[in-house]
């Protein structure tokens, strides 16, 4: 009976004990101090979750409850990556809890954002380390000053005249979005799996694709992105070699972040040109988008042929971001 009771007694400490350290954990996820909130990001990513939208509500209640006139909004990276792509992934951390607090009821001419990228590390590292705790949106509520108490008024003189209010500071500008779209300039490689003139099938109807191509890519949301591209090539390896064009658009699902970006998608289009069906088509395509380089492959199925007898397209090139 005594040995039953000092068991009862023990487990119910450890209970309670868990049940504090994680209402204590909780509680400094969301508010790191009076007037300061932390909303936590994943690799890569500026999107919002459950969580953070209540770490949000709980900083503009706070906002109301204070009076207060301005909110600063600093957005963080860890070291993995660039440290440009990292202070761009900052900024827009910050804006998406900006425009967030805004919904809440914050006044957009109140809040300021800043992006520190990964110069201002709550958990120092070294280069290329992936830390959670420093990919985080800092949010501070700054409250009003008190009123200075009125001076006492000298015997037999005026009273002083009021001091002019105090005007707050305009808000920073913020920059535009960046890095969105691409335009690239590189080769084209086909490999045409049945060319003009073979209807039996064989082997002799194949041909090679070769020369330049143009293409425009721009990235609607973190994982949606839209793309048009124009090759020139020379057609070779037929019975009437000759020049030709491959006009192409594709809409793709990204699967990475701004450093690197695989995507894969579908795409339509038209081909023509000497030695070539002239013919409308519609296919798979994957690529990847690393830095300045953009290369993608594609396989181009036209309306007169079967899946099997279609056109492996291949391109890469060096773009230019804005």
């Amino acid at each position: 009976m005594h040995r039953t009771a000092i068991f009862l007694a023990t487990a119910c400490v450890i209970a309670s004990s868990s049940a504090i350290a994680q209402t204590s954990q909780g509680t400094l996820q969301a508010q790191a101090g009076p007037g300061e909130f932390v909303v936590y990001f994943d690799l890569g990513q500026t999107r919002l979750d459950s969580e953070d939208l209540t770490v949000i509500a709980s900083a503009a209640e706070e906002f109301r409850r204070t009076g207060a006139t301005r909110v600063v909004v600093r957005g963080h990276t860890d070291t993995s990556g660039s440290a440009d792509l990292n202070r761009t992934l900052s900024e827009r951390r910050a804006r998406s809890v900006a425009e967030e607090l805004a919904l809440q009821g914050v006044p957009a001419d109140a809040i300021t954002t800043d992006a520190a990228g990964e110069t201002a590390l709550a958990v120092e590292t070294g280069d290329e380390v992936v830390e959670a705790n420093n990919r985080r949106v800092e949010i501070a509520i700054e409250e009003p000053a008190p009123a200075p108490a009125p001076a006492p008024a000298p015997v037999a003189e005026p009273t002083p005249a009021p001091a002019p209010p105090v005007v707050a500071a305009a808000p920073e500008e913020r920059e535009p979005d960046v890095d969105r779209g691409i335009f690239t300039l590189g080769a084209y490689y086909g490999f045409n799996m049945r060319d003009e003139g073979d209807d039996d099938g064989d082997d002799d109807g194949r041909s090679h694709l070769a020369g330049l191509n143009l293409s425009f890519d721009y990235l609607l949301t973190d994982w949606l992105s839209v793309g048009a591209e124009q090759a020139a090539f020379y057609n070779f390896g037929t019975d009437d070699d000759g020049f030709g064009g491959r006009t192409a658009a594709g809409v793709n699902f990204t699967l990475g972040n701004l450093a690197v970006i695989p995507y894969v998608g579908a795409n339509i289009g038209y081909i023509y040109g000497s030695g070539i069906e002239d013919d409308y088509f519609a296919g798979p395509e994957i690529g990847i988008a690393l830095g300045p380089v953009n290369a993608k492959l594609a396989y181009d199925m036209p309306f007169d042929r079967s899946w099997d007898e279609g056109i492996v397209s291949a391109t890469v090139g060096l773009g230019i971001r804005f």
